[in-house]
């Protein structure tokens, strides 16, 4: 039985239990890797395969030191509630939910939120020597930003990976660069193997979704298709992925006339050329 059966058919107290048990299996079976980000010295981990091990620190700034930690595993044990509330029974619900999740959990990044401000405040308000101060910078996590409307697309991305790596999916963790024709931005997102073929989910740049009248927005990640060999040449060459944009109602997908161009492991996305990938001339 796959996890998301178990904790529809379990009790609370039995989900506890399922979940501790998956998280210990699925962090002693991750590839160890100390750091995933653009580092200091030069190179880089911009994509990873499945559960990121909880001693991991992801580096989310190029030009700074700026980096945490793994180890918040609360939000899976909020997931699986999450999911028992509102009785998600298929995998793509699984998906097209975590959306309002990640949201719920973070609360929506404003101007006014900053990530390093968040790390030194709590840094300061629970030490009192310069020593204990950078120890508790070297030991801040991802959690910190729970609730506090200033996770951005790295955090997002990595507690998408967490989540979908438990649930059975083949699902990458990229860093990279995302241009939507008006401006780019670096940007993390997730690839998930599906199965005659790839998709790229990305939680922080969602597509809107309309009732038939035109009221109640709400928001669905953004789902780019790619073939197994446009998924090996995107991930292994840094190849250019290009995708018409959309927005979503009730019965269907339409398409807004814009284009939205995803690369990993890198920070620009250079003007558009004739050999690019792109699922827009096909």
């Amino acid at each position: 039985m796959d996890l998301l059966n178990k904790i529809l058919e379990s009790n609370e107290e039995d989900i506890k239990k399922i979940i501790e048990e998956e998280i210990n299996q699925a962090n002693e079976n991750s590839n160890k890797i100390e750091y995933l980000g653009f580092l200091n010295d030069g190179t880089s981990n911009y994509i990873f395969k499945g559960f990121i091990p909880l001693d991991t620190r992801i580096k989310y700034s190029k030009m700074g030191a700026e980096d945490y930690g793994m180890q918040t595993t609360d939000f899976i044990y909020e997931f699986a509630d999450f999911i028992k509330k509102n009785n998600i029974s298929s995998r793509m619900s699984l998906i097209y939910n975590m959306e309002k999740f990640i949201n719920r959990y973070f609360g929506i990044a404003t101007d006014n939120a900053s990530r390093v401000e968040i790390f030194n405040n709590i840094a300061w308000e629970n030490t009192e020597t310069d020593e204990e101060y950078f120890n508790a910078i070297d030991n801040n996590k991802i959690g910190d930003l729970k609730g506090k409307n200033a996770a951005m697309c790295t955090e997002r991305a990595a507690v998408a990976q967490q989540l979908l790596s438990l649930f059975g999916f083949e699902s990458y963790y990229c860093m990279g660069c995302v241009d939507l024709g008006d401006r780019q931005e670096a940007h993390s997102f997730n690839i998930v193997k599906r199965k005659n073929d790839y998709a790229i989910l990305d939680y922080s740049m969602p597509v809107s979704s309309y009732k038939l009248d035109g009221s109640s927005i709400s928001y669905y990640p953004f789902v780019g298709l790619m073939s197994e060999e446009e998924f090996m040449d995107f991930a292994s060459i840094g190849c250019i992925k290009s995708f018409d944009d959309y927005y979503m109602n009730e019965r269907q997908k339409y398409l807004n006339g814009k284009q939205r161009r995803y690369v990993v492991g890198q920070y620009e996305i250079e003007k558009e050329t004739t050999s690019e990938i792109s699922s827009h001339k096909k």
